[in-house]
C-alpha cells in the first residue's frame, strides 16, 4: 500500500511537468471545440486565385523570374553553405519537429490534420505535374541560370502544408517562430537555385491552399481552456466553484468564463482568463487602431498581470466614485503557464444583450444612463460597452456595469462620448431605437447628446456591438435621427473617427496599382515609339479628340440615368475620374464610383445604386445591338488562324475566348439547378425591382431617355472611330462594323484577364483582330498604340487629378 502511495505521489510531478511543457508549446484544448470558419473558405478562393496567376505568368512571361533572379542569385559564397542548411534543414527540421510533437503529445487530430495537408499537397503537385508537366507549363526552351524549372516544388509545398495545418494548435511565441521558418525557407530555396521565384511562391500557395480545405472540412480549434481548468485556476485561488462554462460571445486575447461559487448562499461568477496569446492581442490591436484610427484605445499593458491589475484598478475606481460595478473577488496569476485570472462576483439579473425587451424597463435605460455619467464625472471611460457588459435586473430595476478591460483614466472627452454612443446602440438593439432615444434624449443634455450622435457609428463601437448590429443596416442611422428628434436638436454630422479612411486607403492603393500599371505600359511601348513617328499627325489629332468626346457622350448618359436634375460638368468630371478608377479597381470600382456620385448630388441610396446598374445595363444593351449589328458585315473580313508560327499572343487570346465559352456553360447549368435558380431569383428580384422603378420615372421623360441610350451607343462608336482614324493615319481603313467586333472581341479578353484595366491583354486582342482583317502587323501595332494612348493610358493621368478634384469638393 505504501509503494502504491509512492508511486501516485511520484507520478504528480510527471502530469505536472507534461502539463507544463504542453502549455508552454500548444495552444489550449479546452474542450475540444472546433469551428469552420469563412476565413478559411475566403483563404481557400484566394489560394485558387494566387495559383492561377502564378501559372499563367509561369507559361507566358518569365521576365518576372528572370529579374528577380538577377538580383538574388546566386549568393555570397560566403554564405552558400548558410543557404543551405536554412533550406534543408528549416524544411525537413520543422516538419520532424512537428509531427513527433503531435505524437509525443498524443494529439491525434493534429497528426491528422498534418497527414491530410500533406497528402493533399502531394495529390495536387501531381495532378499539376501530370496536366502541365514536371516545369508547370513553362516553354522546355527557357532557362535561367541554374535554377532548377520543377514546378510545384514539391519539398516546398509539403513544408508549407504541415506548417500551417500545425499553427492553430501552437501557442503564439512557437507560431511565431514557425512563420520566421517559413519566411527564411522561402527565401533560402529562391536564393539557393532550389526552385525559381514563382516557382517557389506558386508551392507556398499550393500548401496554405489545402490547409485552409483541411480546416474547411474538419474546423480549426476555438483555443479555449477548458472548463476544468478553469476550475483547477480558481481552486489555487481559494475560490472552490462549480458549473464552469465559457461565455458566448468571446473577445479576442482573453477567455471569459461564468461559474456557480460553492458557499452559503451560493454566487454567481465572472472569470476572465488572460492567457499567453493576451500580450500578442493586446499589442496587435493597439497597434492596429493606432495605425487606423484616431484613438488608439487604453494604455498599453506589457504583461496579462499588468492587464489584470489595470482592469481591476479600474473597477475599484469606478465603484468608489459611485458606479454600480461587480464585486472584486480575485486577481492575479495561477496555473502552470501563469495565466493571468480577474474573478468578480456577478449581482442578480443577466446581460443587456440576453433580455427580452418587455424585461427592460425605461426606468432601467434611464439608470444605465445615470451610470455612465456618474462615471463620466469621475473621468473615467468605460471603452468596451457592449450589451454583454451591462447587466440588467428587472426584479430590482438596476444596471450594473462590467468588464473594464478598456477602461481609461482621465479620458478625453470623445472617449467619455464613444461610452454614452455604445449605450445608445446597445439599448437600441435590445429594446429598438424608438425607446433607446427617447431615454438618451431624457438623460442628456442636448450639447452632450449632440457629441454623442457625432460618435454613433459602427467604427467607434465596441466590436460586439458591432456583431450585434449585423443583418441591422440602417438601425444606427435611425437612432440617430429619432433622438434628435427628441432632443430637439438638429442632427449633427459624423466625426472622422479614422485616421486613415477606407475611402482614402482605397485611393492610395489604387493609385500605386494603377500607376505601377501605367507606367509598366508605357515602358512597354517606349519600344514602339518610332513606329507612329511617320502617322499623318491630323489623324492623330483626330483620335485624340474622338477618344475624349466619348467619355462627354458616357458623361450625357449619367445624366440620362436619373429621373432628376444632375450637373452635366459633374457628371462628364465622374467619367474621366473613372478612367483611373478603372485601371485601378476595375469595373467594381467604376460602378462603386458612380454611385458614389448619385449619392453625393442627393440621391439616395436606393436611386444611386439603380441608376448604376440602369447605365452599366443600357450599356450591355447597346453592346449587343451593335454587336448583332455588325457581325454580318464583318463575317467575311476577319480570318483566325492558329498555326505553328503563331504567335504566343494569339494562343493565350483563343485560351481566354476558351476559358469564357466554360464560364458561360458552367453559369448556364448551375442556373438550370431549380434550387440554385430560385436563390438567384430571390438576390436579384428585389434589386430588379428597384431599378425597373427608376428605369420606368427615367423612360417616362423622352428627353432623359435620349441622353441615356444616345449617350451609351455615341460611347461605344467613338471609341471604334478613334481606332479607325488611328488606321487612317497609316494610311490603312476598315468598315466600322469590322472594327466594332475587333473592339468588342478585345474588351471581352481585357474584362475578364487579372491585369489592371486589361493593360496588354486588350492591346494583343486588338493587334490580333485587325491583322486577320488584313492589316499589317506593324501597322496594326502602331494604330492600336495610338488609339489606346487616348483612350486608356493618357486619360488616367488626369482621370486622377479629376478624382482627388472631386474628392476635395465632396463631390465624391
Amino acid at each position: 500500500m505504501t509503494g502504491g502511495l509512492a508511486e501516485r505521489e511520484s507520478s504528480i510531478p510527471e502530469r505536472r511537468l507534461l502539463r507544463d511543457w504542453r502549455s508552454v508549446i500548444f495552444a489550449p484544448v479546452g474542450s475540444g471545440q472546433r469551428r469552420r470558419r469563412g476565413s478559411d473558405g475566403v483563404r481557400l478562393a484566394v489560394a485558387v486565385l494566387g495559383l492561377v496567376c502564378c501559372l499563367l505568368v509561369i507559361r507566358y512571361d518569365s521576365r518576372v523570374d528572370r529579374a528577380i533572379a538577377q538580383v538574388i542569385h546566386p549568393p555570397p559564397w560566403s554564405i552558400t553553405w548558410l543557404v543551405t542548411v536554412v533550406y534543408q534543414a528549416g524544411s525537413f527540421g520543422v516538419v520532424i519537429f512537428l509531427v513527433i510533437l503531435a505524437l509525443v503529445a498524443r494529439r491525434w487530430e493534429i497528426a491528422r490534420d498534418l497527414g491530410l495537408s500533406a497528402a493533399g499537397t502531394a495529390a495536387v503537385c501531381g495532378i499539376l505535374i501530370a496536366v502541365l508537366g514536371s516545369r508547370g507549363g513553362r516553354p522546355a526552351g527557357i532557362v535561367i541560370g541554374d535554377y532548377r524549372m520543377s514546378f510545384p516544388v514539391l519539398q516546398i509545398a509539403l513544408f508549407m502544408a504541415v506548417a500551417t495545418a500545425a499553427l492553430p494548435y501552437l501557442a503564439r511565441g512557437v507560431q511565431r517562430i514557425i512563420e520566421t521558418f517559413i519566411a527564411l525557407v522561402a527565401l533560402a530555396a529562391a536564393v539557393g537555385g532550389h526552385g525559381l521565384p514563382l516557382n517557389v511562391l506558386g508551392s507556398l500557395i499550393i500548401g496554405w491552399g489545402v490547409t485552409a480545405a483541411v480546416r474547411l472540412v474538419f474546423g480549426s480549434p476555438l483555443g479555449l481552456p477548458s472548463a476544468d481548468d478553469v476550475r483547477l485556476l480558481l481552486e489555487e485561488f481559494g475560490i472552490r466553484a462549480g458549473g464552469v462554462r465559457p461565455a458566448a460571445r468571446q473577445v479576442w486575447g482573453v477567455a471569459k468564463f461564468e461559474a456557480t461559487e460553492e458557499a452559503v448562499p451560493p454566487g454567481r461568477l465572472g472569470v476572465a482568463v488572460y492567457g499567453r496569446d493576451a500580450a500578442d492581442a493586446r499589442l496587435l490591436t493597439k497597434a492596429g487602431r493606432f495605425l487606423l484610427y484616431r484613438d488608439s484605445g487604453p494604455s498599453l499593458m506589457i504583461t496579462r498581470l499588468q492587464q489584470v491589475e489595470h482592469d481591476a484598478y479600474l473597477t475599484l475606481r469606478a465603484a468608489r466614485a459611485g458606479v454600480a460595478v461587480a464585486e472584486l473577488v480575485e486577481a492575479g496569476e495561477a496555473g502552470p503557464s501563469h495565466d493571468a485570472l480577474l474573478v468578480c462576483r456577478l449581482p442578480p439579473g443577466m446581460a443587456l444583450s440576453e433580455a427580452d425587451a418587455a424585461e427592460v424597463s425605461d426606468a432601467m435605460l434611464d439608470d444605465l444612463y445615470r451610470q455612465l455619467l456618474t462615471l463620466r464625472r469621475a473621468r473615467i471611460a468605460h471603452g468596451a460597452i457592449s450589451g454583454d457588459a451591462v447587466l440588467v435586473d428587472p426584479a430590482a430595476q438596476t444596471t450594473v456595469l462590467t468588464d473594464f478591460r478598456n477602461a481609461s483614466a482621465g479620458a478625453s472627452p470623445d472617449q467619455l462620448d464613444r461610452d454614452l454612443a455604445g449605450a445608445l446602440a446597445a439599448t437600441a438593439v435590445a429594446v429598438g431605437a424608438e425607446r433607446a432615444a427617447g431615454s438618451a434624449a431624457r438623460c442628456l443634455e442636448p450639447p452632450m447628446l449632440e457629441g454623442v450622435l457625432r460618435q454613433l457609428q459602427k467604427p467607434a463601437l465596441d466590436p460586439l456591438v458591432g456583431r450585434s448590429l449585423r443583418g441591422r443596416r440602417g438601425l444606427l442611422e435611425e437612432v440617430r435621427r429619432l433622438a434628435a428628434q427628441a432632443g430637439a436638436i438638429e442632427l449633427p454630422k459624423l466625426v472622422e473617427p479614422r485616421r486613415v479612411s477606407w475611402p482614402t486607403l482605397i485611393m492610395i492603393i489604387g493609385t500605386l496599382i494603377g500607376g505601377w500599371a501605367l507606367i509598366g505600359v508605357l515602358i512597354d511601348v517606349a519600344a514602339s515609339f518610332d513606329t507612329v513617328i511617320g502617322a499623318e499627325w491630323l489623324w492623330v489629332i483626330m483620335a485624340l479628340v474622338l477618344s475624349q468626346l466619348a467619355y462627354v457622350a458616357s458623361g450625357l448618359e449619367g445624366v440620362g440615368s436619373v429621373a432628376g436634375p444632375l450637373p452635366f460638368g459633374r457628371a462628364v468630371a465622374v467619367e474621366f475620374a473613372n478612367a483611373f478608377s478603372a485601371l485601378a479597381g476595375g469595373t467594381a470600382a467604376v460602378f462603386a464610383t458612380r454611385v458614389r456620385f448619385f449619392q453625393r448630388q442627393g440621391y439616395d441610396s436606393t436611386v444611386a445604386l439603380s441608376s448604376g446598374a440602369i447605365m452599366a445595363t443600357v450599356s450591355w444593351i447597346a453592346i449587343a445591338v451593335l454587336t448583332l449589328v455588325s457581325l454580318p458585315f464583318a463575317w467575311g473580313n476577319i480570318h483566325l488562324e492558329v498555326t505553328p508560327e503563331s504567335g504566343g499572343d494569339s494562343k493565350l487570346v483563343w485560351i481566354i475566348l476558351a476559358v469564357v465559352v466554360a464560364v458561360a456553360v458552367a453559369i448556364g447549368l448551375l442556373l438550370a439547378v431549380p434550387r440554385l435558380r430560385r436563390l438567384a431569383a430571390s438576390k436579384l428580384r428585389p434589386k430588379l425591382r428597384d431599378i425597373w422603378g427608376n428605369l420606368k420615372q427615367v423612360a417616362s421623360s423622352p428627353h432623359k431617355l435620349v441622353l441615356l441610350v444616345g449617350g451609351s451607343f455615341a460611347q461605344e462608336l467613338l471609341v471604334v472611330m478613334a481606332l479607325s482614324v488611328s488606321l487612317r493615319a497609316f494610311g490603312d481603313h476598315l468598315n466600322l462594323p469590322t472594327l466594332y467586333v475587333v473592339v468588342f472581341l478585345a474588351g471581352i479578353l481585357g474584362g475578364i484577364s487579372p491585369s489592371p484595366g486589361g493593360l496588354g491583354v486588350v492591346e494583343a486582342g486588338m493587334i490580333l483582330g485587325l491583322t486577320a482583317a488584313g492589316v499589317s502587323e506593324a501597322d496594326a501595332t502602331a494604330a492600336v498604340f495610338i488609339q489606346r494612348l487616348f483612350t486608356s493610358y493618357l486619360p488616367p493621368i488626369w482621370g486622377w487629378m479629376t478624382l482627388v478634384w472631386m474628392r476635395k469638393r465632396e463631390y465624391l
